[in-house]
């Protein structure tokens, strides 16, 4: 440590000038990306929305084909039971996958 004539320590630099450009730069793009990020979560929102909605849609598709093939038309109650069945077996592969997964962690 150093001293002044006065007899109050001089605190040494303890970065040198690269470290406190990084650390400036760091300071002002930090807010900014910040920012972008909370503009942008609408949007993101949107968009899941949207896949959801095409999920839905191409599993009702699948449903529709699927129960059509083995001779059930849409709106007959052999559809119907043809798709509860179907949600059913979907719901259970989702649980064991849910499960699978839980049991890797």
């Amino acid at each position: 440590m150093r001293w002044q004539k006065n007899g109050r320590a001089i605190e040494p630099d303890e970065y040198g000038p690269v470290y406190m450009a990084i650390e400036r730069a760091l300071w002002a793009l930090g807010p900014a990306l910040l920012l972008i990020f909370l503009l942008n979560f609408p949007a993101m929102q949107t968009v899941h929305q949207q896949l959801e909605a095409g999920f839905a849609a191409d599993i009702a598709a699948e449903n529709l084909e699927f129960c059509s093939k083995w001779g059930m038309p849409a709106g007959s109650a052999a559809y119907v039971e043809c798709v509860r069945d179907l949600v059913a077996i979907r719901q259970r592969a989702e649980q064991r996958l849910r499960d699978q997964t839980a049991l890797d962690f």
